[in-house]
């Protein structure tokens, strides 16, 4: 049975993402892990917490994340099974250790902003992004879950040489489970455009890249992230898939993000090679 896992800060665009999930849960049969940390001590007044200032803490999370197990489990209509979990901590170790336990399918974190220009940019997710060595799906927070018909992968010919292989089998799978169709991008920044030969030329693991029968398009930017606004603005996608470690693609300019703004929040898959 695959596991999705949620942290939920009680926000509005938390709770978004854990309703995005449970859909996202039943569609594909996993069990949904949601879990709350809190993070103490926060600032230095709070050094001095008491144990009973605690105990309450811990008692309140527990009767919020209640309240959302028993939405989600009405939503879902008991078809998913739906765990919680309060602890203290660090937030990205703490669900870090949950997914170990889990063997996490992906984690599935809210985004604040209803434009993706606001989500991609300055938001605290990014930090926490790259401490997880899992897939994560951030969600914005007027998404609502549809199935992933069309899928868009925004890499460079590094990152399909490099990190694609690994993520085959999650490819594979959500092909099985959607019938996606794949579109990649690759973003040439040097001077010479390749081919689609050049995405397929070496290794085994390429050929079975072609049985997901994906379509290549190929865009000469500076930057991947410059390559991906200039596709969406052409062209839909339900779901990107990029690799924020290596481009840093939540860390470019707000004003660069613009255009992107200028679509339906998009949910972006991040994966790590």
């Amino acid at each position: 049975m695959k596991s999705i896992v949620v942290p939920v800060d009680f926000s509005t665009c938390s709770a978004n993402a854990a309703r995005y999930a449970a859909d996202l849960a039943l569609a594909i049969k996993a069990d949904l892990h949601l879990i709350h940390v809190i993070q103490v001590p926060v600032t230095a007044a709070e050094l001095n917490m008491t144990e009973s200032v605690y105990r309450d803490m811990v008692e309140n999370a527990n009767i919020s994340l209640k309240k959302i197990q028993a939405d989600l489990t009405k939503r879902t209509q008991q078809r998913v099974r739906i765990d919680m979990l309060v602890d203290a901590g660090n937030v990205a170790d703490k669900v870090q250790d949950l997914c170990r336990q889990v063997s996490a399918y992906a984690i599935v974190l809210g985004a604040s902003g209803p434009k993706l220009e606001k989500f991609l940019a300055g938001s605290p997710v990014g930090s926490l992004l790259r401490q997880l060595d899992y897939p994560v799906l951030i969600v914005p927070e007027t998404a609502v879950f549809q199935q992933f018909k069309r899928i868009l992968l925004a890499f460079d010919l590094d990152d399909i040489g490099c990190g694609m292989p690994h993520s085959l089998p999650l490819l594979k799978d959500l092909r099985e489970h959607f019938g996606s169709r794949f579109d990649i991008i690759t973003v040439e920044t040097g001077k010479v455009m390749s081919d689609e030969a050049s995405c397929f030329e070496c290794g085994g693991w390429k050929e079975q890249l072609k049985e997901l029968y994906p379509v290549i398009h190929y865009i000469r930017k500076s930057k991947v992230e410059e390559g991906i606004m200039e596709y969406l603005g052409h062209h839909e996608a339900d779901l990107v898939m990029v690799f924020p470690k290596k481009h840093g693609f939540f860390d470019f300019h707000v004003s660069q993000s613009r255009r992107l703004a200028q679509n339906s929040p998009i949910p972006v898959l991040s994966l790590h090679a």
